[in-house]
């Protein structure tokens, strides 16, 4: 908004008018007001059309020109952020089966795919943070027949798929770590922001496996905060990020990020509509402040602080 000063027209002070007098110049006075009006409109429209037709843009082209800078910044976000997002499927071996565990990672014609999600990579070292209930069936494995497979991108966007072991669990926070070797490849860690100051109508993204369909984004909008959804043991976690990007089966343990990349939340439910499986449209993730302060719980003692005490 540009506005325009100095097009109104003030007579000189000068001037000896008063309301009911009669002045011997009236007619002259009544063109001069004339012209002056007629001098400030079109002051004033000459100015509109300069301001309308600077550098010849039309106004149409300024507007894509601001879409394209969005598009530009959300594709960037993507290709810098997806190689720090894994793809967990959860195996089992058919009993009838002479192929090792390693076989698997390769091929999977002799087993069966008993889950799959996501996850994000947590540090160097190998640690990749997920929804417990992604691993729930490995982690309650008593036949040994069950393995982790885990994929994802080395920093040199090479595919690797290798075997997760779960590290730590937390059912109550619906958390997760598991530990893969990359054998010496260097990994991408994703880059952790705050939940702390999240406003409702923030943009938001999610980045996952939706229906094992790899690195999939989706984008919304942060839709409420300080929610409470039920948890795997059917205990409450409290502060959940409500939004609407689409989040589907394959999405949990994947990473909720603002608009720079920074990862704000885990993703970890949905609401579905009733008999079709599909997303409603309300989505939740876990905070990413909870996450910081559990998972180097589960890294070193395999449980939550809370559980310890």
């Amino acid at each position: 908004m540009v506005a325009i000063k100095g097009c109104g027209h003030q007579l000189p002070s000068s001037l000896p008018l008063a309301l009911n007098s009669r002045l011997p110049y009236d007619s002259q006075l009544t063109n001069i007001l004339r012209f002056s009006r007629r001098k400030t409109i079109i002051l004033c429209g000459s100015l509109l059309t300069l301001f309308l037709n600077i550098n010849n843009t039309p106004l149409t082209a300024v507007a894509a020109e601001f879409d394209e800078d969005d598009e530009t910044r959300i594709v960037r976000l993507f290709q810098e952020t997806s190689p720090s997002v894994a793809f967990i499927k959860v195996l089992k071996i058919s009993s009838k089966s002479n192929n090792s565990k390693a076989m698997f990672l390769t091929d999977e014609s002799d087993a069966t795919v008993e889950g799959t999600g996501s996850g994000f990579i947590w540090d160097k070292l190998g640690h990749i943070v997920t929804n417990y209930h992604v691993v729930a069936d490995l982690a309650n494995d008593k036949s040994g027949l069950q393995c982790c497979k885990v994929t994802l991108l080395d920093s040199e966007g090479n595919k690797i798929s290798v075997e997760g072991e779960i590290v730590g669990l937390d059912p109550s926070g619906d958390l997760a770590v598991l530990k893969v070797n990359t054998e010496g490849r260097e990994i991408k860690p994703a880059v952790l922001g705050t939940s702390q100051n999240l406003h409702v109508g923030q943009t938001c993204f999610a980045i996952g496996n939706p229906y094992g369909y790899e690195n999939t984004l989706t984008t919304g909008v942060v839709s409420g905060l300080g929610r409470e959804i039920p948890s795997p043991n059917g205990q409450v976690i409290r502060g959940a990020i409500q939004t609407d990007a689409a989040i589907n089966a394959g999405n949990s343990g994947g990473p909720l990020t603002d608009f720079y990349g920074h990862v704000i939340g885990v993703n970890t439910a949905t609401f579905t509509r009733k008999g079709s499986g599909m997303s409603s449209g309300v989505n939740f993730a876990i905070p990413i402040d909870t996450v910081v302060k559990t998972v180097p719980d589960l890294i070193v003692y395999g449980t939550p602080y809370s559980n310890r005490y």
